[in-house]
């Protein structure tokens, strides 16, 4: 993915959820949501046409991943003196351990038409 597709992806997250913040999250997020499209559809490059796609996949995953654990965050770190308290991030926890049908609910018809056949030659 290029630089001019990962803010293009950026723009269109912030356009259909502007609650998301612009942050490193968000970044690992659209990172990460990228090689996991690439990865279903046997490609190594992202066709224009599937950018907002992958900004919807985005904003569906952080949008369900915030309000089903609205309430339930957990702590990930704490400093006692310094008193900086993190919590562990949802989404990318999300992203990470989701199968492709979970990550995908309501995109696969918009992803088929680009999916490759992964052939195996010996």
């Amino acid at each position: 993915m290029t630089d001019e597709q990962k803010n293009t992806i950026k723009g269109y997250v912030t356009i259909l959820d502007s609650n998301i913040p612009d942050n490193e999250l968000t970044d690992f997020l659209i990172d990460t949501a990228t090689d996991r499209v690439l990865l279903y559809l046997n490609r190594t490059e992202i066709p224009a046409l599937l950018e907002r796609v992958i900004a919807q996949v985005i904003v569906s995953v952080y949008t369900r991943t915030e309000s089903e654990l609205a309430g339930e965050k957990s702590v990930a770190s704490v400093i006692d003196q310094g008193q900086d308290v993190r919590f562990h991030q949802r989404a990318s926890s999300f992203m990470s351990s989701a199968n492709d049908e979970e990550l995908f609910t309501g995109f696969e018809k918009l992803l088929a038409p680009y999916r490759r056949v992964h052939v195996i030659t010996s």
